[in-house]
């Protein structure tokens, strides 16, 4: 039986490439998971992990070699009409999405979603200007062309076209990448904005630990194809030894307890914000002044 708050589920997902030919490489390989309603999901692992080839599969784009992706319960691939339905209900963007942005001004890209779903006009107009508003868009923009636009701006424009799509999904690749600190903190505040006022269901794909700890409420964890861990921060970065083993970092703070442990401190190593760190340090003194 379905659970009502499973959004999307991934069953025994296996994926080859190039299957029977000397490049043959099983680049996903039985994978299961489940999204639910709301849920913030860093999914994170190293170049070659497979986890741009499981995104890949959420709405379509790639089809399983063996398991099955379930939209709400139903199997995305059970028939056209509902392939095309789950393009809908899950909104993925790529690494550099401004790079996919083709229309004639900013208006009509971040409409096109809308449009093709068969919004009446009206909708439409209030989703662009809403979505805009959103990612800090000016009205003059709107009739502008993307491409004389920053690339932060033309960021900002792909987000918005998503955003505007309304997804029950949203999968986001690597969105701060080639961004500066400026740009990264400005897509972070969007991204949770969004997710604050929709409560849409969110999956973050990153290598980086620290943006991983900052947003995520559960990470999980690739490795060689195959998911290496799945749980809250807490206890993904309790098995940091692990991640690092498997060529993958943590943040930096985790590092700093880590080596305090391994001085023969008394600390907890699963800390990853500057806040618990500082926290625990608090407690550590106060505990040291009663003595």
């Amino acid at each position: 039986m379905n659970d009502m708050n499973e959004v999307l589920k991934v069953e025994h997902l296996s994926h080859v490439y190039s299957a029977g030919t000397p490049f043959e490489k099983k680049a996903v390989d039985d994978v299961s998971f489940t999204a639910r309603k709301g849920e913030f999901i860093g999914l994170i692992g190293h170049t070659g992990s497979g986890k741009s080839t499981l995104i890949q599969h959420f709405n379509g784009l790639l089809k399983p070699t063996s398991g099955r992706v379930l939209i709400n319960g139903e199997d995305i691939f059970q028939s056209k009409e509902m392939t095309r339905a789950a393009r809908f209900a899950v909104g993925l963007v790529f690494q550099y999405p401004e790079y996919q942005l083709f229309e004639e001004t900013v208006y009509a890209d971040v409409a096109f979603g809308p449009k093709n779903m068969g919004l009446d006009k009206d909708e439409i107009d209030r989703r662009v200007r809403e979505n805009c508003r959103i990612v800090g868009l000016p009205e003059e923009a709107l009739d502008k062309s993307p491409f004389e636009l920053s690339g932060g701006q033309k960021r900002r424009v792909a987000l918005a076209g998503i955003f505007a799509m309304e997804p029950e999904v949203m999968v986001l690749d690597e969105p701060m990448a080639g961004l500066d600190p400026a740009g990264c903190a400005d897509v972070f505040r969007f991204i949770r904005d969004y997710h604050e006022k929709h409560g849409t269901t969110i999956l973050f794909v990153t290598h980086s630990m620290e943006y991983a700890a900052q947003m995520s409420q559960r990470i999980v964890v690739m490795d060689h194809g195959h998911i290496l861990m799945d749980g809250t921060p807490a206890e993904v970065f309790a098995r940091a030894d692990e991640l690092i083993a498997a060529g993958l970092d943590v943040p930096q703070v985790t590092r700093v307890f880590l080596e305090l442990q391994r001085r023969g401190l008394s600390v907890d190593p699963s800390v990853y914000t500057v806040e618990q760190a500082a926290a625990q340090l608090r407690a550590m003194k106060g505990g040291a002044r009663k003595c």
